[in-house]
């Protein structure tokens, strides 16, 4: 299965097809890096503008956030959208 896509929701849905049990997925990214929105804007002072709890996925909430409104590179935590 082919995934279009390598931000918040591309990863989220590649997690939620390997549960499902689609483990031969192939994403797709036309970027040389992971990471969509958070991994493209890098402007000073860039940060989230909704609470960071509500920036988790549901079924794998952040626990450990640092502030209320995170800045980008809190956002664009690599390991958070590939463990």
């Amino acid at each position: 299965m082919n995934l279009v896509g390598t931000g918040f929701a591309g990863m989220a849905m590649a997690i939620k097809l390997r549960e499902a049990g689609f483990v031969d997925l192939l994403m797709i990214e036309k970027a040389a890096d992971l990471g969509g929105t958070w991994r493209d804007n890098v402007y000073p002072g860039c940060a989230c503008d909704i609470p960071s709890h509500l920036y988790s996925l549901s079924f794998a909430p952040k626990a450990d956030w640092s502030r209320l409104y995170p800045q980008q590179p809190e956002n664009y935590r690599r390991h958070f959208m590939i463990n």
